[in-house]
């Protein structure tokens, strides 16, 4: 049996897998023939407890050997202490060598151009949530050109054509995903606002994940599945549809991410690692005392 481990040395694993509504709904990579179990760690960080990581090995086509943590992240959406949750998670990432996170979550429609069960690489954001960047890195720049890794977006976008062709639905490799807070959903007018600022779907996830992976130096890239429509852009949403297509398609995200993981090539060969200026030693210094 794998063992469970609170506060133990952190295992070594290039890629992270952050699961999020498909994942929650039935589609674990722990399920997957491909993947082995090696072990669970809730390490301590400077942040406080990291949320459970499970150490997986997942076994490539060609026979190699991958080892990622897997982190169910959707459940630690509306947790009260999400800031430091989130920060000791990323904390622990980059001690354990993650250079590659591939993630998956549901997201609402803002406009009449994406349905329901419609697959989406997002390709740009615009974050309306709390910051949490300099934390773990005090002083460094994070510059957000590209802000999903390329190499990701593509083995993701090409897995997602063959869920699109199977189920009979639509991919997408560009749209600008709206990050929020929550816990509630937004209303028509503010909806209608941030289609004019250039959305095309919302949701709780993705933020701050996407630039305190950056933060780390690591590539991040998401793949989401269109659960709804938001307020407003239909007379009205069906909250049993959503629920519907949760239970009968977002199930299918996991082993969506998992092949994308999979299909990476074992070298980076983007340029998200050098998107992360820090500080020279002696600014970091000051940083660090003020």
């Amino acid at each position: 049996m794998p063992r469970r481990a609170a506060g133990a040395a952190l295992p070594r694993a290039g890629h992270a897998l952050l699961g999020g509504s498909g994942t929650d709904a039935g589609g674990s990579p722990t399920a997957d023939p491909r993947v082995r179990r090696l072990g669970r760690v809730t390490p301590d960080t400077p942040f406080g407890q990291s949320p459970e990581m499970e150490h997986l090995l997942l076994t490539t086509e060609s026979g190699e050997e991958r080892p990622f943590l897997f982190i169910r992240l959707h459940a630690l959406l509306q947790l009260r202490d999400r800031r430091q949750t989130v920060l000791s998670l990323f904390w622990a990432l980059e001690r354990a060598g993650v250079e590659r996170i591939v993630a998956e979550s549901g997201a609402g429609s803002i406009t009449q151009h994406f349905h329901p069960r419609d697959l989406v690489v997002p390709h740009d954001f615009i974050d309306l949530t709390a910051q949490m960047g300099g934390h773990l890195s005090p002083g460094a720049v994070l510059v957000m050109r590209e802000p999903f890794c390329p190499d990701i977006r593509e083995v993701l976008f090409h897995r997602a054509r063959r869920f699109a062709a199977e189920k009979a639905t639509r991919v997408f490799n560009r749209a600008v995903f709206v990050a929020v807070e929550g816990p509630r959903y937004e209303t028509a007018a503010e909806v209608a606002a941030l289609a004019r600022l250039g959305g095309d779907v919302i949701g709780q996830a993705l933020a701050p994940e996407v630039y305190l992976a950056r933060e780390i130096g690591a590539c991040y890239a998401v793949v989401q599945m269109v659960l709804n429509y938001a307020e407003g852009v239909r007379p009205e949403w069906d909250f049993e549809l959503l629920r519907a297509i949760v239970r009968e398609g977002a199930e299918e995200l996991g082993p969506v991410a998992l092949d994308a993981l999979e299909a990476l090539p074992s070298e980076r060969g983007c340029r998200c690692g050098s998107y992360r200026q820090l500080p020279h030693p002696a600014e970091a210094a000051v940083t660090d005392t003020a």
